[in-house]
């Protein structure tokens, strides 16, 4: 019966989801290659600036509108000016989750809306996939209660063929009937948390279990993927790992192309990346993502600052052919940093479990200035070698001055929405300087 409901609401949320836009834009996608993308995306940009200055008073507009000389706004700027931001009545609204501070509802016209899932179906055909395929989708969604202690830990949606699987019972205990499941239902296509496939992929490799299926594609989205979490991931299913970048704003998207290399799309919005004095950075270095979706007219948002970082490539050339500006990686959010005692700022943290074995899990955490508690799901094996090696990591990139603190626990708990924090930050990052 829960499977027949979800298909049912599935089958209502696929008419507004696949429609005339859907079809206009996926076409579009597969049909043109980089340069035609980006001429579409400039034109676009300019008619949309253009009709937003009719439109809207929020923004302060002229004839001709130079994007790059326009204020950058935040999350607290869109809550304090919402409704005169909002142009027209929505087709649809999204909430966001508000994991990294207040929860922001986003209003979408028809455009924009079916717009963004052919950007997800456009990513998932770099592997081949395409819609009827069959999708296993590790996300979040609340299937079954939260204290159920059984299997089933999953339902199906017919329509879309796609087997949701909760992300809120994947305790040791448990993971041999999620595995057996997907031996089972063999998806083309693994959409998941970075965290929760990462903790299927462990217990895979760690009770050499035999895998009946290989996926076309992994696609992780919603959280950091780590450098550890994929290379377990890719071992455990013999399937490439695919990052998805995206966010409730609809500004900006980066997307892993074919050959391994972070794309941003520049038909789906336009993307700066600039540092904390609102400049754009240069290649090499770390930025805000700052995006404007120039196709969401009914709530537009113009260089919208994400909070989220990702550091511009030198390296910008891919043999894929697809264009865009080339990420070395994305970060996260601001708060995804560790605050050194002299004010530095550092990420990219997951490097310090890169060589340690009987690691099953990790997580930082930093409440005061001077301290790094380093929280650790430990295997057998684990003994004081390996502790000593990861504390001499941690001092080589935050300095002499952290003192570093190990906690070891049976499981690292995951927040409310079922997402995993690799870095817990304590401290307010906003009152300590740039990154650096």
């Amino acid at each position: 019966m829960k499977s027949l409901a979800i298909s049912a609401y599935s089958f209502y949320k696929g008419r507004k989801k696949y429609g005339h836009y859907y079809n206009k834009e996926l076409d579009f996608l597969l049909s043109s290659d980089a340069n035609l993308q980006e001429q579409a995306a400039r034109e676009q940009l300019e008619v949309f600036l253009k009709k937003i200055k009719s439109l809207s008073t929020v923004y302060s507009l002229n004839e001709h509108p130079d994007i790059f000389q326009l204020p950058i706004i935040d999350k607290q700027f869109v809550l304090s000016h919402y409704s005169k931001i909002l142009t027209e009545k929505p087709y649809i609204t999204v909430h966001s989750s508000g994991t990294s501070g207040q929860p922001l509802t986003v209003p979408y016209n028809q455009h924009a809306y079916q717009k963004e899932y052919a950007f997800w179906w456009y990513h998932r055909s770099f592997a081949g996939i395409k819609r009827g395929d069959r999708v296993a989708t590790i996300m979040g969604h609340k299937v079954v209660p939260v204290k159920k202690d059984r299997p089933p830990f999953w339902v199906m949606n017919f329509h879309e063929n796609q087997l949701i699987f909760s992300s809120y019972h994947l305790s040791q205990k448990n993971l041999n009937y999620y595995v057996a499941k997907l031996n089972e239902f063999k998806p083309q296509l693994i959409h998941a948390y970075p965290s929760s496939i990462y903790l299927l992929a462990r217990y895979i490799l760690e009770n050499d279990i035999r895998m009946e299926f290989a996926p076309a594609m992994i696609q992780t989205a919603s959280e950091t993927t780590l450098d550890f979490q994929r290379e377990t991931i890719e071992k455990a299913f013999n399937a490439r790992v695919f990052i998805w970048y995206g966010n409730t704003e609809y500004c900006g998207h980066i997307t892993e192309c074919p050959e391994g290399k972070l794309h941003v799309q520049p038909y789906h919005s336009f993307v700066r990346f600039v540092n904390d004095q609102g400049k754009d950075v240069q290649p090499g270095e770390d930025g805000y993502i700052v995006g404007t979706n120039f196709t969401n007219t009914t709530f537009p948002l113009i260089n919208y600052n994400t909070k989220d970082v990702a550091r511009v490539s030198v390296d910008q050339t891919c043999s894929c052919g697809r264009g865009g500006i080339i990420v070395d990686y994305i970060s996260g959010r601001i708060e995804d940093y560790i605050i050194t005692p002299e004010g530095r700022m550092v990420g990219r943290l997951d490097h310090l479990f890169k060589h340690a074995e009987f690691v099953r899990n990790a997580q930082l955490e930093q409440d005061r200035i001077d301290r790094l508690i380093i929280r650790i799901e430990k295997e057998d094996g684990y003994n004081s070698r390996i502790e000593r090696e990861i504390a001499q990591e941690a001092v080589k990139r935050l300095g002499d001055k952290m003192n570093i603190e190990f906690d070891y626990v049976n499981e690292i708990p995951k927040n409310k929405n079922g997402k995993f924090k690799f870095i817990v930050q304590r401290l307010d990052v906003n009152k300590f300087g740039g990154k650096g």
